[in-house]
């Protein structure tokens, strides 16, 4: 059944084109094009069609994980496996582009992958947005205050809580995203509320950003303090409101893996003594803050700090670090015993 559908998906979607059209914009089919999920400086990304499988691939040439045809795509996009998920994959094309061979009605909107695309400012994608603010619930506060975070530091970092947000693309088409007691639904603002980075807790596709977003993409820079002894780059906007809520000063950019401009490294060597990359306790994570040192070290005050944590989906990062129990002064021990064996 799973092979059936597939044919039926490349035969409605010409090959597939239309689904990278979907995900990657009309300029995907250009000789060469900007891949829209990652800083792609110069156009390195082209499809071309084979005729044995009948079907479109995309390669980038400047990033070899990038090569697939519209199936491997939606897996990386969504997370999925290629393999065991193969039939969700159809399902989330099936209900993307309303092609109704997997159901019979239209589905549920749902919400854009994880990836975020990377907002190039020549290409003038953005995205409008028009977000439903509410209050927040007794059960949306505990969760932030799970990790210390409190009603005062979201409104500093400019976070409200939102019954729905809906996306609308330049061609008129969009998608809408609601809040619900299961996945409440969150929105980072930026720009006097220009610019939205949703945040759905728990459900499959947590994220989606739209609007006037910094380019590139950063989180409590505009929060740090104007001097003190060390800042935190961290991988998430919950982590920089954890170590916020704490004391610590910290920001986070698009990804552990995003490239970070010089000229925000140099402003914070100016200002900070010491600037700690601490990032997941994964392998991911662990490995990115050790690239980030051994890319700036011999230019800047940059050292690694690795939390003692499992490294597990539920135990790998500040936030887990706080909400498991452990204090401001647990953190900055930590510190102390890191500075003193280095």
């Amino acid at each position: 059944m799973a092979n059936e559908d597939r044919n039926k998906i490349l035969q409605q979607t010409n090959g597939g084109l239309d689904v990278f059209v979907h995900y990657l914009g009309e300029d995907c089919k250009k000789k060469l094009f900007h891949n829209p999920f990652r800083e792609d400086g110069v156009p390195s990304c082209h499809l071309y069609y084979r005729s044995n499988s009948q079907r479109f691939y995309m390669k980038d040439f400047g990033d070899s994980d990038w090569c697939g045809d519209c199936f491997w795509l939606v897996s990386k996009l969504c997370e999925l496996n290629l393999q065991t998920d193969f039939t969700e994959i159809l399902r989330v094309i099936d209900r993307e582009l309303n092609l109704f061979i997997m159901s019979e009605a239209p589905a549920f909107h749902v919400a854009r992958p994880r990836l975020q695309r990377v907002e190039i400012p020549s290409q003038n994608r953005t995205i409008r947005f028009d977000a439903r603010f509410k209050d927040f619930s007794q059960n949306e506060i505990a969760f932030w205050q799970s990790y210390g975070i409190g009603l005062d530091i979201l409104e500093r970092y400019h976070v409200r809580s939102l019954s729905s947000c809906r996306f609308t693309r330049e061609d008129g088409s969009g998608f809408t995203i609601d809040g619900t007691w299961q996945f409440p639904l969150y929105g980072y603002l930026f720009n006097n509320g220009e610019g939205i980075k949703t945040y759905r807790p728990g459900a499959k596709f947590r994220f989606s950003r739209a609007g006037n977003v910094p380019n590139p993409y950063m989180f409590g820079y505009d929060q740090l303090p104007e001097r003190g002894q060390h800042v935190f780059i961290t991988g998430g906007e919950k982590d920089v409101m954890s170590f916020a809520a704490h004391g610590f000063a910290a920001l986070c950019f698009n990804s552990e893996s995003s490239r970070i401009p010089e000229a925000i490294l140099k402003d914070l060597s100016m200002r900070y003594q010491i600037i700690f990359f601490s990032y997941d306790c994964d392998e991911t994570g662990r490995r990115e803050s050790a690239a980030r040192v051994s890319e700036f070290s011999d230019r800047y005050p940059v050292r690694c700090l690795i939390l003692p944590l499992k490294g597990t989906k539920q135990d790998k990062d500040v936030s887990d670090f706080f909400r498991s129990g452990r204090t401001a002064e647990d953190m900055r021990q930590l510190i102390s015993s890191h500075l003193s064996h280095h």
